[in-house]
């Protein structure tokens, strides 16, 4: 039996009208705002890491900022304006510097500041150099720039910093960036945590050169074995420094406990460590182990 051509249609019609009012009225999951991009015509939002100054290098916090009109440089300038979470760092906004214009040109970010006391204030500051570079490193942190040119009342300004010229666009300079100087305490922890996860390449890399030369890699390999046999079921713990003229001692505590009485025992093994070619290095030629 064949159904009519039009009840075919008809059927078709009902099942789409049925669907239709089956889902106007379900119930979706509201998105927060965080987690979608805004419809708005020209706002997109973006994450981006800002730089700030705090002693003697630039400090970082990323944070998510909605962009106006595709003006990168505006939107980010205006949230290093808003100062840091950290109290303690700063930015060139701290001297109450005047913005007249945030261009972005060819992928370079024009800014153009007011000639006031308070421009001449931060020109004349020890640290300019972390000052400009914390907008500079903000502002390339986006892929859509990447440089700066500094301006002031239109004219670029004759000044020397790091290699660089403010004359011509400044690219971003990560090694003002802050990083954690590796200590000689440090360079022991990485070390034993290397032998104890038995990678002894890496282990042997943190050694001095006249230690190597005293130990082959097969005869480090031996030393390695002999180190982490007899500190088996111990467990380390606190660590101290006694600092030299020309080299550290590092002191490491092990201790075991014994379930049986429960006493327990500890000891100290101490690392000499020197500075070798702007890094700390361990001189396992000197190294005394289980000093008690």
């Amino acid at each position: 039996m064949k159904f009519p051509f039009t009840i075919i249609i008809l059927l078709i019609l009902i099942a789409t009208i049925v669907v239709y009012v089956v889902n106007i009225d379900a119930n979706y999951s509201e998105l927060e705002e965080s987690q979608y991009i805004s419809s708005e015509k020209g706002n997109i939002k973006i994450k981006n890491t800002f730089y700030f100054v705090y002693e003697d290098a630039l400090r970082s916090e990323t944070r998510n900022i909605t962009i106006k009109d595709s003006n990168y440089g505006k939107a980010i300038l205006d949230e290093i304006s808003k100062g840091s979470q950290n109290t303690y760092f700063k930015s060139i906004f701290d001297f109450n510097v005047k913005i007249s214009s945030v261009e972005l040109i060819n992928e370079t970010c024009y800014i153009n500041f007011e000639n006031t006391p308070e421009w001449e204030q931060l020109l004349n500051d020890s640290r300019l150099d972390l000052y400009l570079w914390s907008v500079v490193n903000s502002l390339t942190d986006n892929t859509n720039i990447k440089d700066v040119q500094i301006l002031v009342e239109g004219v670029q300004k004759e000044l020397s910093l790091h290699g660089f010229n403010l004359n011509a666009p400044l690219p971003k300079l990560e090694s003002l960036n802050y990083s954690k100087k590796e200590t000689a305490s440090d360079t022991v922890l990485k070390f034993l945590d290397y032998m104890n996860s038995m990678r002894f390449d890496l282990a042997y890399s943190l050694i001095t050169k006249n230690s190597m030369r005293n130990y082959d890699y097969s005869a480090f390999i031996k030393y390695a074995n002999t180190y982490n046999d007899a500190h088996a079921g111990y467990v380390r713990g606190s660590y101290y420094t006694k600092i030299k003229v020309d080299e550290h001692l590092v002191y490491v505590k092990f201790s075991k406990e014994f379930e049986t009485d429960g006493y327990s025992i500890s000891y100290y093994d101490q690392w000499t460590v020197v500075l070798e070619e702007d890094s700390f290095r361990i001189n396992i030629n000197s190294n005394s182990m289980n000093n008690n």
